[in-house]
């Protein structure tokens, strides 16, 4: 499907074609999310469809500057401090840590998929087949102000991201290492959607990653309450994934300060429910 020039394809929106498509493999094959994602997505080409338009303004919304604006807002606010981020399922993208980065100077991005790890040490490492974020770079310069030009933040952000794991948020410990040290803020963008096909999934998740975070220390959690897998999914066509569930969900995990903030867009014909929440472990 083409794009016009300048647009961006919601997140929401390709995640709901990847689900239609996954539901449809598992009535026949009955193969997990977790396999549809390992044999079936390939992020240079996501990245090179949805992520390539964005030309460094804030002309059209869209889930990118709903990433990035919020993000901004939160660090700049200085409500979270602290020195070692997690951003958990960072995918093949840079957007959850690029603020992050001028606020905090280990950063761990972590995913699943073997082939987003790479796709975004690719990045990391400098390397010149690597997806250009120059856009990007240029509109979180605008945001920060005059002092931090597009190669300022891509040379601290670089300096900043000091792995690229494995992860899995159904874990117990979705690190997969039962050592690591716990982390003074925690982020993770549309996630949980991908990872988790019913409620009581959702919400260990949310448990699997407050357990990684130090006592006071800080989760964001961005997403999108109308599309994700526990919607798709036919025995679940009565759930309401909401602020309601979410804050219970957060609460029961021994979460406060809980805020969340939604922003109502559609993108094409898709309509989106994108949420913006923060919390602080107890």
């Amino acid at each position: 499907k083409g794009q016009q020039p300048g647009s961006l394809l919601c997140i929401g929106q390709l995640h709901s074609s990847q689900t239609s498509k996954m539901a449809d493999s598992k009535s026949t094959q009955e193969e997990s999310i977790a396999e549809f994602y390992t044999q079936s997505f390939k992020p240079r080409e996501y990245l090179d469809n949805h992520f390539s338009a964005f030309d460094g303004t804030d002309e059209k919304e869209c889930v990118q500057l709903f990433i990035m604006k919020h993000l901004h807002q939160t660090f700049d606010s200085g409500i979270f401090q602290g020195k070692r981020l997690l951003d958990i399922g960072t995918g093949p993208s840079i957007l959850s840590v690029l603020s992050a980065s001028k606020y905090f100077s280990d950063i761990t991005c972590s995913d699943y998929l073997e082939v987003c790890r790479e796709e975004l040490q690719k990045w990391v490492d400098g390397d010149p087949e690597a997806f250009d974020w120059g856009s990007y770079f240029r509109y979180v310069s605008k945001l920060e102000g005059s002092s931090s030009t597009p190669e300022n933040i891509a040379s601290r952000l670089r300096k900043a991201v000091k792995a690229v794991v494995p992860c899995d948020v159904k874990q117990r410990n979705p690190l997969l290492d039962e050592s690591a040290e716990p982390f003074d803020v925690i982020v993770s963008s549309f996630c949980l959607e991908l990872a988790c096909d019913t409620p009581d999934e959702y919400r260990a998740g949310v448990g699997n990653m407050t357990s990684l975070l130090k006592h006071g220390g800080g989760l964001i959690l961005l997403g999108d309450f109308k599309n994700n897998i526990i919607v798709e999914t036919e025995k679940f066509a009565d759930f309401n994934l909401n602020e309601a569930f979410l804050r219970d969900a957060l609460a029961s995990h021994g979460c406060t300060d809980i805020e969340i903030k939604q922003l109502s867009m559609i993108d094409g014909d898709m309509p989106c429910e994108f949420f913006h929440a923060t919390a602080r472990k107890a």
